[in-house]
């Protein structure tokens, strides 16, 4: 007797997921962002046939693991979007939220982001609408929130979002992703602290304003 439609549907997309999570594994390793098709096949333990019968081709394996990054990461982009307090403690939460994501995984999947998606007409967009427009986004929707409260400078918090995520990933990468830990080791901790003192004077309302 032959499963039932919704049966066969469900062990596709189990055997679908474990590979992708292999694939992301081979990604995600140091120096092999660009991986051949077949590197790729290999690494997942299945046949070219098998890769293009659940992905297609390599940018559809890569575009793959990307919005399956972004379904993952809905819960902590949900905690970063919202305020934590006065301005002061929520922008020191948000810049602790973004550096513990960079060094357990964010960082990484951003890595693997840029390399495949700079200059490409295909996978840039579906890097920027997975993985960075989604970030930029949540501080957007923290910083409006306090912009509405009155304890942050009533701008388009587009600027700002930039500006608070912009040097923690610019850091990060330097550190972690370029080997800039060997030429020119950074205190993450103490970066995350100045910047953002730095950010909540610059754009915070005091009382005497």
């Amino acid at each position: 007797m032959s499963r039932a439609v919704g049966s066969r549907n469900a062990a596709y997309a189990q055997r679908r997921a474990a590979l992708l999570g292999r694939l992301r594994a081979r990604l995600s390793e140091r120096g092999a962002s660009l991986a051949s098709w077949r590197e790729l096949a290999a690494a997942a333990g299945v046949s070219l046939s098998t890769m293009s019968h659940y992905f297609g081709r390599r940018d559809d394996v890569v575009r793959a693991v990307m919005e399956d990054d972004l379904r993952q990461g809905a819960e902590p982009l949900a905690t970063l979007a919202r305020p934590t307090g006065p301005f002061s403690t929520s922008i020191a939460d948000a810049v602790s939220h973004v550096a513990t994501g960079l060094r357990h995984g964010v960082g990484t999947m951003f890595s693997v982001g840029l390399t495949e998606g700079l200059r490409h007409a295909e996978l840039g967009p579906v890097f920027l609408g997975s993985a960075l427009e989604p970030t930029l986004a949540a501080i957007e929707a923290r910083l409006t929130a306090h912009i509405n409260a009155g304890d942050m400078r009533a701008v388009d918090p587009r600027g700002p979002a930039i500006a608070l995520v912009s040097p923690l990933l610019i850091a990060f990468l330097h550190q972690h992703e370029l080997g800039g830990s060997d030429v020119r080791p950074l205190d993450l901790d103490a970066l995350c602290q100045e910047h953002t003192a730095a950010f909540v004077r610059a754009w915070g309302v005091s009382s005497a304003d």
